[in-house]
Formats: structure tokens, sequence, C-alpha cells
């Protein structure tokens, strides 16, 4: 089943008020993003920096929650971050084949042009987080 999501550009600090939200896009940049979740990204961040899987499982732990059933909020890190500011159009068709290969997006189904389309929202934030010096949270809801 595919999770309901929204990616959010804020600082660190900003945590708590995201978490206090009921729509934390109302007050924050971001764009909705249902069906990405921790696994993909974490397959996409092994996938790029060359570390296993398993061994990126706990930076993508919720830092926050609502309340025990969700919403949570999750960290991206921030060697994804900077690995996704530095992918160029004329490379993001690799890179979402690759990631599109990985056994947790296989598992749901996506195509390359699915993975495509994930990037096409994830690198731009992701460079706008690195340009002002914030962090990207992946905001998981049902």
């Amino acid at each position: 089943m595919s999770s309901a999501a929204d990616l959010i550009i804020a600082a660190p600090s900003e945590a708590p008020a995201i978490v206090a939200s009921d729509y934390p896009l109302g007050t924050f940049k971001g764009v909705n993003i249902d069906g990405l979740d921790p696994l993909k990204l974490a397959a996409l961040h092994s996938l790029f920096v060359r570390k296993a899987f398993s061994d990126l499982l706990r930076d993508y732990q919720p830092i926050a929650q609502a309340s025990p059933q969700g919403p949570w909020l999750v960290r991206v890190p921030g060697e994804l971050i900077a690995f996704l500011g530095r992918v160029s159009p004329p490379d993001q068709p690799s890179v979402a084949a690759k990631w599109a290969s990985t056994d947790q997006v296989v598992d749901e189904g996506w195509s390359p042009e699915d993975a495509d389309q994930f990037l096409s929202r994830l690198v731009p934030f992701a460079q706008t987080a690195a340009f002002e010096g914030k962090d990207l949270f992946l905001w998981i809801y049902n």
C-alpha cells in the first residue's frame, strides 16, 4: 500500500511546528509526494552513496510523531539531499532507472518513468533546501 506523504523544506528547529500542524503544506514550503516512503528513499540513498541499505535504515526512522498512530516526521539525511542536489536534468533518467531497479521500488511496481516523476519533485526541493541551508522532511500520514 502506498503511503500518503508530503515533502517539506524547513529548519531542524521547525520540526515541532510541522508535527503540531494539521496541514504543514499550508505553512511550510513543500509538495505532496504520495507513494514515497522512507524505504524507497533509503534505497535511493544506498544506491548512490554505495552504503548497504540495512546500514542506512536507522537514518530513516521518524524523528517525531503526532501520535503513536502517526503522522510521522522523517528527516531526509543531508547526504541524500546533497546527492539529489547534484542530479542534472540529463542524468535524471538514468538515476531514475537505477532507482527503479531496487527491490524496494520494484516491490511497489514502479516503472523507471514513475521513479523519474518522483525525482522530478525531489531534485528541485533538495536543491532549494541546500541553497537555503534547510533540511528536507518527509511527513507521512494515513
